[in-house]
């Protein structure tokens, strides 16, 4: 779905064909501060005194681009920090589905998702959700302006996921996009992520080394940057980004959104044919040799293992709670659901889209 906004009375549409009419609409407090290389010497200890939410030393709050902390990271990783309102918030929480249709397909089996129909923006989505029409308007158009801003591109296609985590595994390092996709289309990509409770979201993010840093000869570790999302954040990123999740702190597994974001050029999408949100799938693996995993050069980061039990929740039992995200919870088999999810088809999905985002791989359900 294409991002259309008028300068003067701003929109939505699904026409592929329209554009934006300036730059001049978009307004937002997204911060891009050029490109950087984020080493320990951009944390200041000083900037804990900015730290609202009680998170440990480690983890790197981005509760404002003022903060210099956030302002290194942004940098180093090419990303934009962007508001949301909290009527799109509450509507897109109030929409998330009670059990999500299916398990990440990696190796920790953690992570539940639900990714939307492709035709879908955000007010389709929530269609339905009983709101005040005009503020949630407002929020939705914030939104896309902000994104259409941060990226500096008029015209835009998105997909969502719904996503929450059931216990705490650290994912492995991990791209979200093939890697025939990324060196062809990489640059019209991104990544986005915001949280749906005030729980926020947790995220590790890991930086290639550079050809010098490479040329060095240096086969030391990389070691990741956690980051925090707080409520009414979005973080954007390349699509190219290694990057992990698999955090949970609090009652509903930090329910968060995760967005696809595709720079639109009919001529280009016309002579090749192909719609590059279809095509999301995660790549555990090295780009030029897919014998080894990118978890064996990225690690986690330091300390990040004794925040487990002490800060993020873990759960060794067989059955874990579910939430309800509106304050009731319930025990069930994950196990179990996730079998049923599968068996009972969740309106038309196969059991191919339990593996990858890019749901062209079939599953062998057991």
């Amino acid at each position: 779905m294409v991002l259309v906004n008028n300068k003067h009375s701003p929109t939505v549409k699904s026409n592929r064909g329209i554009r934006l009419d300036s730059n001049e609409s978009f307004s937002s407090s997204a911060i891009n501060v050029g490109d950087a290389n984020l080493t320990k010497k951009h944390i200041n200890d000083n900037d804990t005194i900015n730290k609202v939410h009680n998170t440990p030393d480690i983890i790197i709050e981005l509760n404002s681009t003022s903060c210099p902390n956030v302002q290194s990271l942004l940098s180093a990783y090419k990303g934009h920090l962007v508001d949301v309102g909290s009527y799109l918030l509450e509507s897109l929480r109030n929409t998330a589905p009670q059990q999500l249709a299916a398990r990440v397909g990696d190796y920790n089996e953690n992570l539940f998702y639900e990714m939307q129909d492709n035709d879908k923006d955000i007010s389709g989505i929530i269609d339905g959700v009983e709101h005040d029409d005009q503020q949630l308007q407002e929020d939705i158009d914030a939104f896309e302006s902000s994104i259409c801003s941060s990226l500096q591109h008029t015209n835009l296609t998105y997909r969502g996921s719904f996503m929450r985590t059931e216990s705490t595994i650290y994912q492995p390092a991990h791209v979200d996009y093939d890697y025939p996709i990324l060196e062809q289309y990489g640059t019209k990509l991104f990544l986005a992520f915001f949280p749906l409770t005030k729980e926020g979201a947790y995220l590790q993010l890991w930086q290639e080394p550079s050809k010098e840093e490479n040329d060095g000869g240096g086969d030391e570790p990389i070691e990741g940057t956690v980051v925090f999302i707080p409520y009414g954040k979005m973080l954007i990123m390349p699509s190219d980004t290694i990057h992990g999740g698999g955090f949970k702190r609090g009652s509903s597994g930090n329910l968060r959104f995760h967005l696809y974001i595709a720079l639109e050029e009919d001529v280009v999408r016309k002579e090749n044919n192909i719609t590059l949100l279809d095509h999301p799938m995660n790549k555990y693996t090295e780009k030029h040799d897919r014998r080894h995993e990118l978890c064996e050069r990225f690690v986690d980061a330091e300390g990040l293992e004794s925040l487990l039990g002490a800060y993020f929740d873990v759960h060794s039992e067989d059955s874990v709670a579910t939430n309800d995200f509106n304050g009731a919870s319930s025990t069930k088999s994950s196990k179990l659901d996730f079998h049923n999810a599968i068996e009972t088809d969740f309106a038309g999905r196969s059991a191919s889209h339990v593996n990858l985002f890019g749901l062209s791989e079939e599953v062998e359900v057991m």
